[in-house]
């Protein structure tokens, strides 16, 4: 009986791992990409009807980001990836200026004042706190992981998103073909 009982459990458990490997082969591409798939037939609406805080307390429509292109770093102060990635993104935003930045806080306002006066970046950053990692799945965060970026075009449609650290390279190549 002991014996049986061993080789049902061996059984069971080649089945759990067979089935996880095969699970993991089918969604390994998806789990290591850091570039997504451009997210088609999202309702930007609620996105767009957002207003957040930026640093001075001023409340600030994200709609009023729409007409151009826009990069949205969707960051943390805790998260290292999302700080090593800000002055790559800070020097984006200065080059080029026909386009906007804005980096969405997931964060405490006191956290990111203080990350603001030790490491300052060229572009408005907003105090998302508990809201904004909601808003980074409506724009396709299906993972729920920061640091997480979305290019959109001139129109305000999703044209690419990215999971993990951005560097200006990824970024500016994103731009170009959003105004494609």
């Amino acid at each position: 009986m002991h014996n049986v009982a061993r080789l049902v459990m061996t059984l069971l458990l080649i089945v759990v791992l067979g089935s996880g490997f095969r699970w993991l082969s089918l969604n390994w591409h998806q789990l290591t990409s850091a570039e997504a798939q451009p997210s088609q037939g999202l309702d930007l609406t609620s996105f767009w009807n957002t207003t957040l805080v930026d640093l001075a307390g001023k409340q600030v429509a994200l709609a009023s980001f729409k007409g151009k292109p826009l990069i949205i770093n969707f960051w943390a102060t805790w998260c290292e990836p999302c700080r090593d990635e800000m002055p790559e993104i800070s020097a984006l935003a200065t080059a080029h200026p026909e386009s906007a930045v804005v980096g969405l806080a997931i964060d405490e306002v006191a956290a990111v004042h203080e990350f603001n006066e030790s490491t300052p970046v060229s572009y408005p950053l907003l105090i998302a706190e508990n809201e904004g990692m909601p808003l980074a799945e409506q724009l396709g965060n299906n993972k729920g992981v920061l640091p997480f970026t979305v290019v959109l075009n001139a129109n305000g449609q999703i044209s690419q998103t990215f999971f993990g650290r951005v560097n200006r390279a990824m970024l500016e190549k994103a731009l170009n073909a959003s105004a494609h």
